[in-house]
């Protein structure tokens, strides 16, 4: 399992290895729909899906079809369980949440 970096800009961009390839992660805080959305683009800049909200414990990568997807499953969970975090704020990325990779080889 790897843990995302996350930074608590608004708006930001970064270069993640997934597996054994580098992606371009792009998140913006939505003020309106106080949430989070994450864009992700291979390292050819090539988008793989662009504007998803992120949700507690739902793989942004289950609808991805693109075979230059990560090899894996890319969610936000819970840092500590017993917090009982039902929702991602703007602060709490990093905190009680974090966005997580696990690749398919690390699954049983």
């Amino acid at each position: 399992m790897q843990v995302i970096n996350w930074f608590q800009d608004a708006s930001w961009e970064q270069q993640v290895l997934l597996g054994s390839s580098l992606y371009i992660l792009q998140a913006t805080w939505n003020t309106r729909d106080e949430s989070w959305n994450v864009s992700l683009y291979t390292n050819e800049n090539v988008p793989l899906f662009e504007g998803k909200r992120v949700n507690i414990n739902i793989d942004l990568l289950a609808q991805v079809t693109d075979i230059n997807k990560p090899a894996g499953y890319l969610m936000v969970v819970p840092i500590a369980k017993e917090k009982g975090v039902e929702v991602i704020t703007r602060d709490n990325m990093g905190t009680e949440v974090e966005l997580i990779f696990i690749g398919n080889d690390e699954v049983l």
